[in-house]
């Protein structure tokens, strides 16, 4: 099975739906919200949290993002 990403036009994407449905195509949507940092990301993300690498933890995430 091949995947692809398409874009649909709002207005013309349940016919598109349709035409695909009657020949065997199967949807997956993505959420963006449930999505789960790897291992790695999230080593770095706790180091970050404890200050390794960046001299001192990070209380304040906006007055981190100001000193870079």
């Amino acid at each position: 099975m091949e995947t692809l990403i398409i874009n649909i036009p709002e207005k013309k994407s349940e016919l598109v739906k349709q035409l695909l449905k009657e020949l065997g195509v199967t949807f997956k949507k993505e959420s963006a919200g449930k999505s789960v940092p790897n291992s790695v990301t999230q080593k770095t993300i706790d180091d970050a949290h404890k200050g390794i690498g960046i001299g001192e933890p990070i209380k304040d995430i906006n007055s981190y993002i100001n000193s870079l």
